[in-house]
């Protein structure tokens, strides 16, 4: 340990992953079994080393009964999950000031960070209790999916936290949030909805504009002969879809494009020649096998057999069929979205999933809640979609297809929050789905 802390000229040394020292190797000293670094000193119960040049320490302060674990890390560049350690604890110091002096309080503040797992709540959104307040917060620099999911850990915490709960959001990110609250006047009353600048917390701005999502000009290409000519190779692993920002159609099998076909020509984005690369693909990309490519990609393995037996399952029109239709402007969505047309003229959207995603009926509401401008606005039918017919004035049908063992528990407590106009049906389908869809629970209704 001697000779590891004087390789390195500088040090970080986390105490119990809460507090982070920048030490120079100068501040800390070992002599016999004790350490001492910075103002800090203690007992050496034992070291485990995490790698060749980081330690973990388990130590023991004279004063104390209970140990610290303390960790040196060469340098000052953290590895990233403990850099996220580092940074989530600064915001949550910084963001425990604001709250005392917007709450007028000077009770000591009971802070907590640590994730919940059993209600799904994660290490991203620290929580506070200052006297009979309690208020749960993120960090501006969170990525937007982190930042979109307070709204979540809020109401799973809701129902063990005694007082009512303040929710501080970053007051330029909070875009989505501000758009799902106005779709859900209720969940706007049950919290107190705040912001957060960078220096101080304000009540939420609710005038934003909605997120940004825009809807591409259709154009079905006269490729009609070439994708017949390639989709005959292997009629029934072969799979036509439209590309809309491409103008193009793409060919997939199994959810993996092997083929785009455009006016312009035809490009091949896994390589020429087709047969083997087909034969390839069938082998490995298949129920039961253990290749990688068995398992990667699997929502749009899913999506491509659900678009396969979209008759079987929904009263839909299978030829009008639409991938992420509209698209949202910066966000890279995890979940798979379908927009179709019953028969009789409503529009469907179908929100496809494979694992588990506390997330998924407020992501599905995003998508929803777009689909529905747009709707209202007529760029449906004014850029070229669903051509000869006629898109009934009625709020958009949603549908949510996961297997059932990946509907998370949290899901019917979120569904309950959702706007009253809005139809939902939740299809839970059978783990076995990469050889055919069976549906195993249907809960709602399309009426």
């Amino acid at each position: 340990m001697k000779i590891l802390l004087a390789l390195e000229p500088t040090w970080t040394v986390s105490v119990n992953g809460m507090e982070f020292i920048p030490l120079s190797a100068a501040e800390i000293e070992i002599e016999d079994t004790n350490i001492r670094f910075g103002r800090h000193s203690r007992k050496i119960l034992g070291i485990e080393w995490l790698r060749p040049n980081v330690a973990r320490v388990r130590t023991q302060s004279r004063l104390r009964a209970a140990q610290d674990v303390v960790t040196f890390y060469p340098g000052s560049v953290l590895p990233s999950n403990v850099d996220a350690r580092r940074r989530r604890r600064l915001f949550q110091n910084q963001i425990a000031r604001a709250l005392t002096g917007f709450f007028h309080s000077r009770q000591p503040v009971r802070q907590i960070l640590h994730a919940d797992k059993q209600r799904g709540i994660g290490g991203a959104y620290p929580r506070f209790i200052i006297g009979n307040r309690a208020a749960i917060a993120v960090d501006p620099d969170e990525s937007a999916p982190v930042i979109d999911c307070i709204m979540r850990a809020a109401i799973m915490w809701s129902a063990i936290a005694r007082q009512r709960i303040s929710i501080v959001v970053p007051a330029h990110r909070s875009r989505t949030i501000v758009t799902r609250l106005l779709a859900m006047p209720s969940l706007s009353a049950e919290f107190e909805w705040l912001q957060w600048d960078g220096e101080t917390i304000a009540p939420l701005e609710t005038k934003l504009a909605e997120s940004e999502t825009y809807v591409h000009e259709y154009h079905q290409p006269n490729v009609q002969s070439e994708v017949a000519r390639i989709c005959a190779l292997a009629p029934d692993l072969l799979q036509p879809v439209p590309h809309i920002p491409g103008k193009a159609v793409s060919i997939r099998l199994r959810g993996l494009e092997v083929a785009r076909v455009a006016e312009a020509g035809t490009t091949y984005p896994m390589g020429e020649p087709l047969e083997p690369l087909i034969e390839s693909l069938e082998r490995d990309r298949r129920y039961g096998s253990r290749h990688p490519l068995a398992r990667a990609y699997e929502e749009r393995w899913l999506e491509s057999n659900l678009i396969r037996q979209i008759g079987t399952l929904l009263p839909v029109s299978s030829e009008w069929i639409y991938p992420q239709v509209p698209s949202f402007v910066g966000q890279d969505r995890s979940i798979i979205d379908l927009l179709t047309i019953t028969p009789n003229g409503r529009l469907v959207v179908i929100e496809v999933k494979v694992t588990s995603d506390p997330e998924l009926p407020f992501q599905a509401l995003d998508y929803w809640l777009a689909v529905e401008r747009h709707r209202k606005a007529g760029d449906f039918t004014a850029r070229g979609y669903f051509q000869g017919i006629d898109i009934r004035n009625e709020p958009a049908l949603l549908v949510i297809v996961a297997p059932l063992l990946a509907f998370h528990k949290s899901l019917n407590r979120l569904v309950a929050n959702l706007p009253r106009n809005l139809p939902l049906l939740q299809i839970g389908i059978n783990q076995s789905w990469k050889r055919e869809i069976k549906i195993l629970r249907r809960k709602g209704s399309l009426g």
